[in-house]
């Protein structure tokens, strides 16, 4: 189910002001927030994941008191049985964002049960803000991005992939680079999985896979890419939703090279 299109272009333009405005101050207050704890495994929190949360849940709380709200750091606010779901990722990036990295963001999606149907992905520091729905298009800036081109000579192909948290799975991301190395031009990992799939919506790179994820990292880039036709499908070859955690999103026409890449 869609959101209607001016109830949906409302959204995006309050979703879009908040992203903006907690970016700012964190990065205002970054020298105060950048203190970094143990999440589990190898993961991270800092004090911005936690301000971010509470900020932009107690926001979208308010706006859209009918709709459930998850948030990383295990905020849940909302009725919990609302077919709408707020998927927020406050500070994706967490390990950039310590290190004084700028390739952070903030990541906030809106699902009907599982399908993504809006995001928001707010980079303040590396320049990127892209937007979009279902039915809608989407934007960088306020300036419209174009539908999905399909995919030109592999040798041409830029793919990102990155280090799920899982250890175990990072075996899956090895396979998938060692498939493509002697095919495609370059491979990016930038440790965010969020402008990921920005940087996809805006051309620079043809696909983006990675074998274990969250909601809250790809509803709103999903959303996005959705949006303008790029395709989404899980590491199996079966259509995408939020209910796997494994995410292949490409240029049309990508697939066959990458299921093989993706094979167990």
């Amino acid at each position: 189910m869609d959101l209607p299109a001016e109830l949906a272009l409302g959204t995006l333009t309050i979703v879009r002001d908040l992203a903006r405005d907690v970016g700012e101050r964190m990065v205002a207050l970054a020298g105060s927030l950048r203190s970094a704890s143990a999440k589990g495994g190898v993961d991270v929190v800092t004090e911005a994941d936690r301000y971010s949360e509470q900020a932009l849940c107690s926001a979208l709380a308010r706006h859209f008191p009918t709709h459930r709200i998850a948030g990383e750091e295990g905020t849940r606010l909302g009725p919990a049985d609302s077919p709408w779901t707020w998927h927020i990722d406050p500070l994706d990036g967490t390990a950039n964002y310590a290190r004084g990295i700028p390739y952070w963001s903030l990541s906030i999606g809106l699902s009907h049960r599982d399908r993504p149907v809006l995001g928001v992905v707010h980079g303040p520091l590396c320049g990127i803000t892209v937007s979009g729905g279902a039915g809608l298009g989407a934007w960088s800036g306020d300036q419209p991005l174009p539908p999905a081109t399909p995919a030109g000579e592999e040798r041409s192909w830029i793919v990102a992939t990155d280090w799920p948290w899982d250890l175990a799975e990072r075996e899956r991301s090895v396979r998938l680079l060692a498939r493509l190395a002697p095919r495609i031009r370059q491979y990016k990992t930038f440790g965010s999985a969020a402008l990921d799939l920005a940087n996809l919506a805006l051309g620079h790179l043809d696909a983006y896979a990675i074998p274990k994820i969250f909601p809250w990292d790809q509803a709103a880039g999903a959303a996005i890419v959705a949006a303008l036709g790029y395709e989404l499908r899980t590491w199996s070859g079966a259509p995408w939703d939020l209910a796997h955690n494994d995410i292949v999103a490409c240029r049309p026409g990508m697939w066959p090279v990458l299921e093989m890449a993706t094979a167990p």
